[in-house]
């Protein structure tokens, strides 16, 4: 069976509408259930795995193939997570420097500007090293196939993350 990406898209909105009911739920988090963290991990877990098999079914990939990528490319999410709480990290502790009406310390608000652009260089160049990685699994026009996907995929989860939320001032 092959998955087109609406099929897909509709999938990422039947989980990420089963997990905003499942959080809504009175007594979760609260001993009753999994917490935020797991049900973020649960979630993130369904949407790598379809579209895994998707990459396989629409690159025609081997299962080995398959599984190195799938190796390589998990690694590289991991660093990108780790990457992401720092920044959000930092943005915050920046915020708290900026706040109207304190007097911000200027060596910190330097060197926390400073630390978030080191921090977006080294997100930039997460996505060129995990090319390079997937150079002997994948070939030239399966590199750009899978980028290609993966934008869409990302797209599409920041338009549903989006739904609802106020436009930015």
């Amino acid at each position: 069976m092959r998955i087109t990406w609406p099929a897909a898209a509709a999938l990422i909105l039947t989980i990420v509408s089963t997990s905003a009911a499942v959080a809504q739920q009175p007594g979760q988090g609260q001993g009753m259930g999994p917490g935020p963290g797991a049900r973020s991990a649960l979630l993130r877990g369904r949407i790598e795995e379809q579209f895994v098999r998707r990459i396989q079914e629409e690159m025609g990939l081997s299962d080995e193939a398959t599984a190195r990528m799938q190796r390589v490319v998990t690694a590289w999410a991991t660093r990108r997570r780790t990457l992401e709480r720092e920044e959000m990290r930092l943005r915050q502790a920046l915020n708290g420097q900026l706040r109207p009406g304190v007097a911000a310390n200027s060596d910190s608000v330097g060197s926390y500007v400073d630390a978030l652009n080191e921090n977006r260089v080294a997100y930039a160049q997460s996505f060129r090293d995990e090319m390079k990685e997937l150079t002997p699994i994948l070939t030239p026009v399966q590199r750009g196939q899978f980028q290609q996907m993966r934008d869409r995929l990302m797209l599409r989860m920041e338009e549903i993350q989006n739904q609802g939320k106020a436009p930015p001032p």
